[in-house]
């Protein structure tokens, strides 16, 4: 398990390097608010924007978005009791952008499993 994740790792750096670029940039656009009047870069757009880029980058597969997305329905539910409910909130939200996204994931990855099997 050690020796593939490395093999990994050693495949996708420069890939990881830049999703985790683009991500920082976005926060950075964000907090100093450019393009304000016209677009706001929210945190809703940088998450989903990080949910595609990991499948375009990294080749992330619905499986694991879906493990995305319980991990932010756990942290919704633990920011919950501890009664941090406006960011239980959000992070539910982030949760369910998660599931829809992966959900379609899903089913792109089946037609075009279905596609290849028919051809």
């Amino acid at each position: 398990m050690e020796e593939k994740l490395k093999n990994w790792l050693l495949g996708y750096n420069y890939r990881l390097l830049l999703v985790n670029f683009i991500i920082v940039f976005l926060f950075l656009l964000r907090s100093a608010g450019y393009f304000q009047p016209y677009f706001a870069i929210s945190i809703n757009f940088i998450i989903i924007v990080g949910l595609i880029l990991s499948v375009l980058l990294v080749g992330a597969k619905s499986n694991l978005i879906f493990i995305v997305t319980l991990i932010f329905w756990m942290f919704a539910g633990f920011l919950k009791l501890v009664r941090i409910d406006v960011w239980a909130e959000r992070t539910g939200i982030y949760a369910y952008e998660s599931l829809v996204f992966g959900v379609l994931l899903f089913l792109f990855e089946e037609l075009k499993g279905r596609n290849k099997k028919t051809h």
